[in-house]
């Protein structure tokens, strides 16, 4: 637990030194939902059964959420040291293997709660109500953080299996066709037969889904536990992959 600890803040210090590296994390989400928000704002008014009497912008907030914290920040870093020779020095050290993994996911959840505290404020100035309260507030932010450090996995396993920056950067290409077959502009039953196919069998649509109750209806149990299961379940299998992986590299 020491060398996790260790590792992840000096994770957290890399990323604290490299702000510019943040600032798309949190300008693209800001980005998109103010674009999508003034594009449908009057197709969607406040009186649309769907958004419970709030604006468009509540109904858009769980999707910059995901969209701030799913990032490949954690894998370019591992690349990086890889180039240079660093990752090799790690792996001499009298260190466990898998807190090389963990530091880094301790750093991304830390990134995930500033992301995405940021995007909730921009969305709470844009007009959102948390429906859930303070305490929902603070449960969204958890939530879409450990979603950010589940969701690490990807571009960790990517960097460790092809040791390739170029590679590492696509790695966030995964997320836009997962993003977008959800149910992100409207509910499911809105969808067209083929999208609301594909949606539903799209686990990041039951994250989405769970933030969102948060925002405009409130405590809703079955959803948020779903949400967070699909997150554990995500975080856990990209983690053993991650694990497996290093604990076999070979320099």
């Amino acid at each position: 637990m020491n060398e996790v600890m260790l590792l992840g803040r000096r994770a957290v210090r890399e990323i604290a030194r490299q702000p510019e590296a943040t600032v798309p994390a949190v300008f693209i989400p800001l980005f998109f939902m103010a674009v999508n928000v003034g594009q449908v704002s009057r197709t969607f008014p406040d009186t649309t059964p769907f958004l419970e009497g709030q604006s468009y912008v509540a109904f858009w907030v769980p999707v910059a959420l995901i969209f701030a914290v799913a990032t490949a920040t954690s894998g370019l870093a591992l690349v990086t040291e890889i180039d240079h020779g660093y990752f090799d020095k790690m792996l001499v050290a009298p260190i466990r293997r898998s807190s090389i993994i963990f530091g880094r996911l301790t750093a991304d959840f830390v990134q995930g709660l500033a992301t995405s505290t940021v995007v909730l404020l921009a969305g709470v100035a844009f007009g959102a109500r948390i429906e859930s309260g303070p305490l929902g507030a603070v449960v969204l932010v958890l939530m879409a953080a450990l979603f950010g450090a589940a969701y690490a996995g990807i571009s960790i396993l990517i960097a460790l299996r092809t040791r390739s920056v170029q590679a590492t950067q696509a790695s966030f290409l995964i997320f836009f066709p997962l993003l977008f077959l959800t149910p992100n502009f409207v509910p499911f039953d809105l969808l067209t037969p083929v999208m609301e196919a594909l949606a539903r069998i799209n686990p990041i649509s039951y994250v989405i889904e769970g933030l969102r109750t948060l925002v405009l209806e409130g405590w809703v149990w079955d959803k948020l536990a779903l949400a967070l299961g699909i997150t554990l379940a995500m975080g856990a299998v990209l983690t053993a992959l991650s694990v497996r992986t290093i604990e076999t590299y070979d320099r």
